[in-house]
C-alpha cells in the first residue's frame, strides 16, 4: 500500500473532490484519480461514490478514513522524529593517524556545514577502516585508494609522494633529495605492523634487493618523529606528514625513485552523502594542500 496513494484519498475525502485534491496536493488529477483506483484495488473495496456532482466516501470508506487518518498522522510524526535524530545524531567519518592529525583538522569548518555533529575514529590501516564503514561504525572514511575495491562509492582527493626525514645532523643536511637506494642500509624506524605505509616501503626496498634495516618500530602519531628527533635512526613518510616538521630539529628530502605514491580517497556507502561531503572538502582542497598533486 503506497503512502501517496492514502495522501490522494484523505485529501479526496476532505475536499470531496478529485479537482481540488489534485490542487493541494500538488498533482495532476488523471494522477490523483490514478492513485485512488490503485488504492481500491489494493483493497478489494470502493471507497467513493462517483457522481456527476461530485463524490462521497462508500461505508467502507468512511471505515477506511477512521481507521488510516490516525495512522497517516502518526507516519508523519514518525517522520520529523527521524528526521530531528537525523539532524543531532552524529557523523562518524574515520581517518588514517596522519590524515586524523594533518589532514582532517583543517576540513571540520567544511564538514559543519552539514549541520550535525562529527566523530573521528582513527585506526591504523585502510583496510580497517572500511571494515568499520561496511558494519555500519563509520559514515565515511579517508584511506588510501588501493584499497578502496569496486563495492563502495569513493573519490580520489589527493595525491603526495614519500619524504625520507632525518635529524639535523645527518650528512644528507645539504641534499635537495636522495635516492632510495642510499637510504637502504640506513637504521629505519617504522611503525607498527598494520601499517600500509609500511608495506609500501618495506616493499620498496626489497624490490631494490635490499633487507629494510628496521632498527625500532613505534606506536602510530607522532612518536616516530621523536625517534627521529633523537638521532635513534631516519623514517620514511607521507608529504603530508614531512611538511609538518618544522617545529622540530628535522628535515625531510624527496626520494628521487620511490616506485609509490599514497592517493588518499574519500569513502562511502552512499553516493548521494559521498558526494555532498566532497564538495565541501574542495572548496578548501588547494588552501589546505598546496603542495599535494590534485
Amino acid at each position: 500500500m503506497n503512502v501517496e496513494w492514502l495522501h490522494s484519498f484523505i485529501a479526496a475525502a476532505n475536499q470531496k473532490s478529485f479537482s481540488k485534491a489534485a490542487q493541494i496536493t500538488n498533482l495532476s488529477q488523471p494522477a490523483l484519480s490514478k492513485h485512488i483506483r490503485n488504492l481500491e484495488n489494493n483493497l478489494g473495496i470502493e471507497l467513493f461514490h462517483r457522481t456527476s456532482i461530485g463524490i462521497e466516501l462508500t461505508e467502507a470508506g468512511e471505515r477506511f478514513y477512521t481507521r488510516i487518518t490516525p495512522v497517516i498522522t502518526e507516519l508523519a510524526a514518525i517522520r520529523e522524529e527521524l528526521q530531528q535524530f537525523n539532524q543531532s545524531n552524529p557523523i562518524a567519518i574515520g581517518g588514517l593517524p596522519s590524515l586524523a592529525t594533518y589532514y582532517l583538522p583543517n576540513k571540520m569548518n567544511e564538514l559543519k556545514l552539514l549541520d550535525r555533529p562529527i566523530t573521528l575514529m582513527i585506526q591504523n590501516t585502510s583496510n580497517e577502516l572500511l571494515q568499520s564503514l561496511q558494519k555500519g561504525r563509520l559514515d565515511a572514511v579517508f584511506v588510501d585508494a588501493k584499497y578502496t575495491g569496486e563495492s563502495l562509492w569513493s573519490c580520489e582527493l589527493f595525491t603526495e609522494p614519500y619524504y625520507a626525514v632525518f635529524p639535523l645532523n645527518h650528512r644528507f643536511n645539504s641534499r635537495p633529495a636522495v635516492d632510495l637506494a642510499e637510504l637502504c642500509e640506513e637504521p629505519l624506524i617504522v611503525h607498527q605492523a598494520p601499517c600500509d605505509s609500511r608495506k609500501d616501503i618495506v616493499e620498496q626496498i626489497q624490490a631494490l634487493g635490499y633487507k629494510p634495516n628496521i632498527i625500532s618500530e613505534v606506536n602510530f602519531g607522532d612518536f616516530i618523529l621523536g625517534a627521529v628527533t633523537s638521532g635513534m635512526g631516519i623514517t620514511i613518510v607521507p608529504e603530508l606528514m614531512a611538511k609538518n616538521i618544522g617545529h622540530l630539529q628535522l628535515f625531510a628530502l624527496p626520494i628521487n625513485n620511490f616506485g609509490r605514491t599514497r592517493t588518499i580517497s574519500l569513502v562511502t556507502k552512499s553516493k548521494e552523502f559521498g558526494s555532498k561531503l566532497q564538495h565541501l572538502l574542495s572548496n578548501k582542497m588547494e588552501r589546505s594542500c598546496p603542495n599535494l598533486t590534485l
